[in-house]
């Protein structure tokens, strides 16, 4: 019968290194430091994004979210965003993040205060620890306007994800952002 040691030293550790090497392709629609194209990505959130590539240091890109964590399911949450190159070295990519987002709710809740719209910004590192794995963390802070209380310290360009690639133009990645992705599927072209 396995200790206690052994399964919190060897066998969760080894079943989440399983579980993230075994999963569907999937990556969050944060926005990516190491974006070296167009991409496309489904989220659980349920999300939508797309990334941009306008050249080598410069990308565009949106995303669109209805997520589950929040205190009331079904408001829409979005964000528009542009990303620059800051350092780029062999393994890391550190990028500027500049964008706006907001959260629209259909139903008008009164007891929920949601900022339609607000100004979020930051930066977006990639690390890469294997040529198949990378470790992306964003640290993007917005405030929303209107109806909103105070900084937000999670919109939808933040988070953290560790992504795998095993084909060039699949990625897998679990990690959670502020669109409340956990799992999704990234098409790179």
């Amino acid at each position: 019968m396995p200790t206690k040691h052994f399964i919190s030293r060897y066998l969760v550790p080894g079943l989440l290194s399983c579980f993230v090497l075994a999963a569907p392709a999937a990556a969050s629609s944060m926005p990516k430091a190491d974006l070296s194209g167009h991409s496309v990505s489904l989220g659980s959130a349920p999300s939508l994004a797309a990334d941009v590539s306008l050249s080598p240091q410069w990308s565009l890109g949106f995303s669109t979210a209805m997520p589950f964590y929040y205190e009331a399911f079904g408001f829409f949450r979005y964000d528009l965003r542009s990303t620059y190159t800051l350092l780029q070295t062999e393994n890391l990519v550190m990028r500027g993040v500049l964008g706006i987002f907001g959260d629209l709710d259909p139903f008008q809740r009164e007891d929920f205060p949601l900022a339609p719209i607000g100004l979020e910004a930051g930066m977006s590192l990639a690390y890469q620890m294997h040529p198949m794995v990378v470790l992306r963390v964003n640290f993007v802070a917005g405030i929303g306007f209107s109806r909103s209380e105070r900084w937000g310290l999670f919109p939808p360009g933040g988070g953290i994800e560790l992504a795998f690639q095993p084909f060039e133009q699949f990625e897998a990645s679990a990690g959670f952002n502020g669109n409340g992705d956990i799992f999704a599927l990234r098409y790179l072209f």
